[in-house]
Parts: C-alpha cells; sequence; structure tokens
C-alpha cells in the first residue's frame, strides 16, 4: 500500500482552501439576501400599522414607532422581534432587555428598536394621511446590510431597498445617516433617536 506525499497533501488542502473561499462568500450574501427580506417585511408591517392608525401620531424617531407598543398593538416575544432589522448585529430584542423592558418604555428609546421613525413633531417634515409617498420609517444603521444601503417604509405601506449606488448616486463607502444632516434628501426628516 502505497502513502500519500507530503506534497500531495499539501496540494489537496490548497484545493479545498480554494473551495472554501468559494463558497463562504456566497453563504453570506444569501444570509445578507435572507435579512434585506426580513427587514422589508418588518418595515412593510410598521408602516402598515401606523397607516391603520387614524392620524399619525405626532411622535418622533424610536417614539413614533414604539407608540404602537404603547398603543398595544406590537405586543409578545414574536411581534416585539420585528422592531429589529435580523442583520442589526448591534441591537435585538435579547440584547434591549427582552419582552419585559416594553412595560416601562423611558430612557433610550432607540436601544428598544433598530429603526428611525420621521419626526412628526417637527414643522417641516410633519405629514397627513393620505400624503405622498414619503419616508416613515427606515433602518436605522448602515451597518445592518453591509453598507449596502437602506430599507425604507413609505406612506401609503410600501417598503422598498434603496441601493447607495443605484438610487442615491453615492459612493458605496459615503456614509449614510437618517438625521438633518444626511446627504440623502429623503431621511433628513427621520430622528434615530
Amino acid at each position: 500500500m502505497r502513502a500519500f506525499t507530503l506534497i500531495e497533501i499539501l496540494v489537496v488542502l490548497a484545493i479545498l482552501g480554494v473551495l472554501a473561499g468559494l463558497v463562504v462568500p456566497l453563504i453570506g450574501s444569501g444570509q445578507r439576501e435572507s435579512h434585506k427580506v426580513e427587514c422589508l417585511n418588518n418595515v412593510r408591517n410598521i408602516v402598515g400599522l401606523l397607516e391603520g392608525e387614524a392620524r399619525y401620531p405626532g411622535e418622533g424617531g424610536p417614539a413614533l414607532i414604539l407608540y404602537l407598543v404603547k398603543k398595544g398593538q406590537i405586543r409578545g416575544e414574536d411581534s416585539l422581534g420585528m422592531l429589529f432589522c435580523p442583520g442589526d448585529v448591534h441591537e435585538s430584542l435579547a440584547q434591549a432587555g427582552g419582552v419585559d423592558v416594553y412595560n416601562d418604555m423611558s430612557g433610550d428609546l432607540g436601544r428598544l428598536t433598530s429603526y428611525a421613525g420621521r419626526a412628526m413633531a417637527a414643522e417641516g417634515c410633519r405629514l397627513s394621511k393620505g400624503g405622498p409617498g414619503a419616508v416613515l420609517v427606515c433602518d436605522d444603521s448602515e451597518d445592518h446590510h453591509d453598507g449596502r444601503g437602506y430599507v425604507v417604509g413609505l406612506t401609503g405601506g410600501a417598503a422598498k431597498w434603496r441601493d447607495k449606488v443605484d438610487q442615491w448616486n453615492l459612493s458605496r463607502s459615503a456614509p449614510v445617516a437618517p438625521g438633518e444632516s444626511s446627504p440623502v434628501e429623503e431621511l433628513r426628516c427621520l430622528a434615530a433617536d
């Protein structure tokens, strides 16, 4: 019986390394797409609940989204989980403190959701029902989708993906955050905190 030489073993290991290098990015890409789809569903559900109100609440930032929790429209572990983008590695229901933390929503509300809400109390940002398809909710941080873009929820109930390069004509590395100083006009009326 013939034994394998060191060279043959190293060649096999090199081939396995190359194959692993090709497969791992594909798995990561599939996971990112899955997170994006789940995030789109979360935002669509949140916007749908806000659209179901007689009028938009006069809240801003996380308080706009958490208004639905205060009213009892979002409750329980499964429903509260939709307050967090599945791709958000910094915030989750468990990291926020679990279901019980929503009984007393005080202090830093930004830790209770990974989405930003429109600043409805601000004069130039206020919207009334039946208005144009303006951004009502969006991702709070661009790290949710590897800095490639944001999921936004529009009045009328639609949730859409906004790519930094294709829709906003920005470079892939350009920093984008919601708020008054955002380089993206449609995100300027959003408040993350």
